[in-house]
């Protein structure tokens, strides 16, 4: 039987369930996109390589692309802007600092000042920082252009490209002007797509509400409506 592989390069979107379920009511679209495509088409095997990781934007994916690319799949499915181009309140090497993993006191008081003192004042904080992104939208066209680039080069797959989920009212509310940027980062997606003639996922019929309740992240029936949307891309390019 042929493998049939998938590599999915993305964030936490591509990861988490909210509300969190419990197994089996926890899969995400990858997951799922896989147990779909193996039940529809029996003469394949289907592996979906799910590579995301949580807070990375396009500069972190572009630092690790070996990675990407020594998975060599069929296709790659990239699920990466909602990072890059929300609105912030601090620095990404703030962030990244009151974020870490590591035990010490110095972490501890970074943690305990961006918990406890700027995120009560996150709007406030993101108007007086100009409602500046992590990554610029010149940085983003650049690095998105040159990851695709890379991994048609490299691996010669399929790409699929899925669009940043637009803001609601929660994620306006806490960070003013992300609906905006998203709109922006979005047609730079789409731009690139057209560029390179990829796959660009439409999924604005989403209604935040019922598929991704906190503004960023699938609830189980956005990931399912997600994977069904992948499925039939895939589907209709190898029948």
């Amino acid at each position: 039987m042929q493998n049939f592989k998938i590599t999915i390069i993305g964030n936490s979107v591509a990861l988490r369930t909210r509300p969190p379920g419990q197994s089996p009511e926890n899969k995400n679209y990858g997951k799922l996109l896989e147990e779909d495509l193996c039940q529809k088409v029996l003469d394949k095997n289907f592996i979906v390589n799910n590579k995301a990781t949580g807070a990375y934007t396009v500069y972190n994916v572009i630092t690790k692309i070996d990675d990407f690319i020594n998975t060599f799949p069929d296709y790659y499915i990239i699920n990466i802007g909602v990072v890059d181009a929300s609105t912030r309140e601090i620095p990404l090497w703030f962030y990244r600092l009151a974020s870490s993993k590591k035990d010490g006191f110095i972490f501890r008081i970074i943690s305990f000042i961006y918990r406890g003192i700027i995120i009560k004042a996150r709007p406030a904080l993101v108007r007086l920082r100009g409602k500046s992104s992590w990554i610029s939208s010149k940085k983003y066209r650049k690095y998105y252009s040159f990851l695709i680039k890379t991994l048609l080069k490299e691996t010669n797959a399929k790409i699929i490209i899925l669009p940043i989920n637009q803001a609601n009212k929660r994620v306006e509310k806490e960070l003013p002007g992300s609906l905006k940027k998203h709109t922006i980062y979005n047609k730079i997606m789409n731009d690139i797509s057209q560029e390179f003639s990829l796959y660009f996922a439409d999924l604005e019929f989403l209604n935040s509400d019922e598929h991704y309740p906190d503004g960023v992240h699938y609830s189980l029936s956005g990931h399912k409506i997600v994977a069904q949307e992948l499925s039939k891309i895939i589907l209709k390019e190898i029948n």
